[in-house]
C-alpha cells in the first residue's frame, strides 16, 4: 500500500518547480521620480521608506497637485481647486506650496513628521461607518458627490449635543479612504483563500478531490491540484507548487499585485492534526502570524469555492456535499491532471482583461512565504 502511494505521489508531483521567488525592489512612485527628474536623493528615498501608508498617500496627493504647476503641457488648476485636491485649507496650501518651491523636499509637504489630521474627533468613527454605506449606495458616483452624500447622512445621524461639524475636505477624506480601502481589497494578493472540495471533471462520471488557492479580490485561481482529502498538507503542497509556477509566469506575473497580503485562510482536510498548534507555531516563527488560519467547521469543504467561483469552474463541477465520501473518490492520474489544469487556465483567462497589467514587482512577500512554507525543499 505504501509503495503504491509513493508511486502515485511521484506520478503527479510537479517537476522543476522553482521553490523560491526573489522579490523585486519596489520602485519609487512615478510622482516622486518626476519631482526629482529620476535622480532621487538617498535622503528622499529613505524618508519615503520610513513613511506609513497614510503618510505616503497624503504625500502623493499633495505632490500630484504641485507637479501640475510645473508641467508645461498641463493647465494649472485654480488655487482654490488645488487646495481642495491636496486636502488642505487655502492658507495651509499656500504654506506647503511655498515650502516646496524653497526646499524641494518631501519634508516640505508636511506629511513626514506626523501623519496629517491625526486628531481623532468625535464624529470620525461615525463618518468611517457612514462612508461604507454611502459608497455602497452609489459606487460609481464621483468623490465629490459621495462626499456631499456623506455630509447629508451625517446630518441625519447627528445628535443635537454634537458640536463638531466635519468640513467638506474631511468628508472627502473619509470617502477617499473608503474607496482606497476597497481598491486595495480587490488587488490580487491582498486576501488568498485555500480551499478543497470534491469535484467532477468533464467527460467523466468519477469523483476527484481538488485543492485550490483562490485570490479573493480577483477570484483568480493562483494554484490548483487533485489529491487525497486525507492528506491536505500534501494536496496544498502540490497546489502551492503550481501557484509558484503560475505567479512567476504570464499572465499572472503581470498583474497589479497588492503590496501586502492582509489575510489568508485554509480549509482543513481530514488531517486536522497538521493544522493545529504546530502549524500556528510555524506561522509565528516565520513572522506570518494570522496567515493560513485554519477553517475547521463541519461544512467547510468548498466554502470559498462556492463564494468566489460558484458551482462550476468551466466544465469542472464542484460537489461540496460529497467531500467526506472518501470511498467514492477515484485516483487521479496524469490525464486527469492535464484536463483539470486546462480548465483552470481557461477560467483564469476569462477573468484577466487586457490592460490589467501593472508594474511587475511581483506578488506580496507574505504570499510567497506561505507558498514556500507549504512546498519545503
Amino acid at each position: 500500500m505504501e509503495d503504491s502511494e509513493e508511486k502515485k505521489s511521484a506520478s503527479v508531483r510537479p517537476m522543476g518547480v522553482k521553490r523560491k521567488i526573489e522579490q523585486l525592489q519596489r520602485p519609487l512612485p512615478i510622482e516622486i521620480r518626476t519631482a526629482f527628474d529620476s535622480d532621487v536623493p538617498d535622503s528622499e528615498s529613505a524618508m519615503w521608506a520610513a513613511m506609513s501608508a497614510d503618510q505616503r498617500n497624503e504625500t502623493l496627493r499633495r505632490l500630484r497637485v504641485l507637479l501640475k504647476f510645473e508641467d508645461p503641457n498641463a493647465i494649472p488648476p485654480t488655487v482654490d481647486r488645488a487646495a481642495e485636491d491636496a486636502g488642505l485649507s487655502l492658507n495651509r496650501y499656500y504654506e506647503v506650496h511655498a515650502a516646496w518651491r524653497a526646499s524641494r523636499s518631501l519634508v516640505s509637504l508636511g506629511t513626514f513628521a506626523k501623519s496629517p489630521r491625526n486628531r481623532t474627533l468625535s464624529y470620525h468613527a461615525d463618518l468611517a461607518k457612514l462612508a461604507v454605506d454611502v459608497v455602497d449606495a452609489a459606487p460609481s458616483e464621483s468623490v465629490r458627490k459621495q462626499a456631499l452624500s456623506l455630509g447629508e447622512a451625517y446630518a441625519r445621524k447627528r445628535k443635537p449635543k454634537d458640536k463638531d461639524t466635519p468640513s467638506y475636505n474631511t468628508l472627502r477624506k473619509f470617502v477617499e479612504n473608503e474607496r482606497r480601502r476597497r481598491a486595495v481589497a480587490m488587488q490580487p494578493g491582498n486576501a488568498v483563500m485555500f480551499d478543497c472540495c470534491a469535484c467532477q471533471l468533464p467527460h467523466s462520471d468519477e469523483i476527484f478531490f481538488a485543492f485550490l488557492i483562490i485570490d479573493k479580490g480577483s477570484r483568480l485561481v493562483l494554484g490548483a491540484w487533485l489529491y487525497d482529502i486525507g492528506d491536505s498538507q500534501l494536496g496544498y503542497s502540490f497546489a502551492a507548487a503550481n501557484a509558484i509556477e503560475r505567479i512567476s509566469s504570464p499572465p499572472l506575473n503581470g498583474l497589479p499585485w497588492a503590496e501586502e497580503m492582509e489575510a489568508s485562510e485554509v480549509v482543513v482536510g481530514l488531517d486536522a492534526d497538521f493544522w493545529g498548534a504546530k502549524h500556528e507555531e510555524s506561522m509565528r516563527s516565520l513572522k506570518l502570524d494570522g496567515q493560513l488560519r485554519p477553517v475547521t467547521s463541519s461544512r467547510r469543504f468548498g466554502i470559498f469555492i462556492r463564494q468566489l467561483i460558484g458551482d462550476r469552474m468551466g466544465r469542472v463541477k464542484f460537489l461540496p456535499g460529497q467531500s467526506k465520501n472518501v470511498d467514492n473518490f477515484a485516483e487521479e492520474g496524469v490525464d486527469e491532471m492535464i484536463r483539470f489544469l486546462a480548465e483552470v487556465d481557461a477560467y483564469n483567462a476569462g477573468l484577466i482583461e487586457a490592460g490589467t497589467e501593472g508594474e511587475n514587482w511581483g506578488a506580496p512577500a507574505a504570499l510567497l512565504d506561505v507558498l514556500n512554507y507549504l512546498t519545503p525543499s
